[in-house]
């Protein structure tokens, strides 16, 4: 009776009140729940990407070598890893020689002693372990974004989060962090469902200092929460008052400008990859301007519900991968909004699946990096050794080609659900029936 008792208050903490008072959707919950954290928990030791070792490299330089400034264009989520490894260093056997490998300067020999490393599977463990409490918390805020007073559908947007494979692969097999600017997004969501706009863009304002890419809705949350004149130059300031308080941070601790350094960074190249040269120096970078109309569309709709701003939210997203240079995690933006549109309209959810599928061909125009390497903890000598995809397609066709035919069908299939989209955001203005497309 007490380990009922238990697990219905547990429940009720993270589902809500009416999936709890039926049976049937409160068995639905925990089956989802559980298959959902097995599959985690059973990744969370075992694959990575580089990505992950790197930082908390730069971590170890503040743990074990008191240099604050090991990554100052990340520094708030450089900040939480710091604190992270501060902790772990108490739970991971033989701390001297995992701070070795961390500190050394040499990527190539730190990423083999750490796939050597007597506890690589309970280091991975406990370096991943945060984006699974942060996963659990963007479960949490999720099923409580929309669809207030049904149940089921809000059951099939936790399911449709907890299984989703984009989800699990870029957290969990990936390792990246992205997982923790999400969470700000989905909470600055939920502020914003409530009218707490202050509140609202000040959370996501302190999602744009995880990483930049929030950002890419700011604009809209402010149209969308704006009810007076005044409101758009509060929540402009307020918007972007994380970003400054960082750069005045960096200028005078680290005597450099964090914002011109992101800004020339290749990463932010990868925006405006896509480009229209017309004639001397004259271009057009094809997302500034789909993404101005994107804007300007939103900006024109007479009735500016919750779902339409969430609508558009995700048709923003969708649009960079389409028409951008992207790396996989950057897909891990859309997805909060995506499943929310997949309760309304199953054919996007059939079309998101085919997009996993593609991306994990496109996979290979990285190389060994994101593919073979994944596997290394298990053995790494035979890794380095096996051949890579690259090596195996290049046997048959030109690999570069290879992939960007893929990568354009993935780029025809964003762009799809982009319009399908776009037709709920049609039945949503018009105030038609919307009835769930299987």
């Amino acid at each position: 009776m007490k380990t009922g008792s238990f697990f219905r208050k547990a429940g009720c903490f993270f589902a809500t009140k009416e999936i709890f008072e039926n049976r049937v959707l409160s068995i639905r919950f925990y089956k989802y729940f559980l298959t959902g954290i097995f599959i985690r928990v059973l990744l969370l030791p075992f694959f990575f990407q580089r990505d992950i070792l790197s930082t908390y490299q730069r971590a170890a330089e503040t743990v074990f070598a008191g240099n604050l400034a090991a990554d100052f264009q990340q520094f708030a989520m450089h900040l939480i890893h710091s604190a992270a490894l501060f902790i772990f260093k108490f739970l991971i056997p033989d701390t001297g020689r995992l701070s070795a490998i961390l500190l050394n300067e040499n990527t190539w020999t730190s990423w083999i002693d750490f796939n050597n490393f007597e506890f690589v599977y309970r280091t991975l463990f406990l370096f991943k372990f945060p984006y699974l409490l942060i996963d659990i918390a963007c479960m949490f805020l999720i099923i409580r974004l929309v669809y207030d007073g049904d149940a089921e559908k809000r059951l099939k947007v936790f399911k449709y989060w907890v299984l989703n494979p984009l989800v699990i692969f870029v957290t969990y097999v990936f390792a990246r962090h992205d997982i923790v600017a999400v969470f700000f997004i989905l909470l600055a969501l939920v502020l914003a469902k409530h009218n707490r706009k202050y509140w609202s863009i000040a959370v996501l304002a302190v999602g744009v200092i995880m990483r930049f890419f929030p950002i890419m809705i700011l604009p809209f949350l402010i149209f969308f929460l704006a009810k007076k004149k005044k409101d758009y130059v509060i929540l402009f300031a307020l918007g972007t008052a994380g970003l400054a308080l960082l750069e005045a941070f960096s200028y005078f601790y680290f005597g450099r400008s964090v914002i011109f350094s992101l800004l020339n960074t290749q990463h932010f190249d990868y925006i405006l990859s896509a480009r229209l040269d017309l004639i001397i120096h004259d271009a057009i970078f094809i997302f500034i301007v789909a993404y101005m109309l994107l804007l300007f569309s939103f900006i024109h709709q007479k009735n500016k519900t919750f779902e339409l701003f969430l609508n558009y939210c995700g048709m923003v997203y969708l649009l960079y991968v389409a028409t951008s240079y992207f790396h996989p995690q950057y897909l891990l933006y859309a997805i909060p909004f995506l499943v929310i549109i997949f309760v309304r309209r199953n054919s996007v959810y059939y079309y998101h699946l085919i997009q996993f599928g593609l991306l994990m061909i496109v996979l290979i125009y990285w190389g060994d990096l994101v593919t073979k390497f994944l596997f290394a903890s298990f053995d790494v000598e035979y890794i380095l050794y096996m051949p890579g995809p690259i090596a195996v397609v290049n046997r048959f066709y030109n690999a570069a080609k290879f992939v960007n035919i893929f990568r354009s069908v993935f780029s025809a299939v964003s762009l799809w659900m982009i319009y399908l989209i776009y037709r709920v955001n049609r039945q949503l203005n018009t105030g038609s029936n919307l009835i769930d497309e299987k």
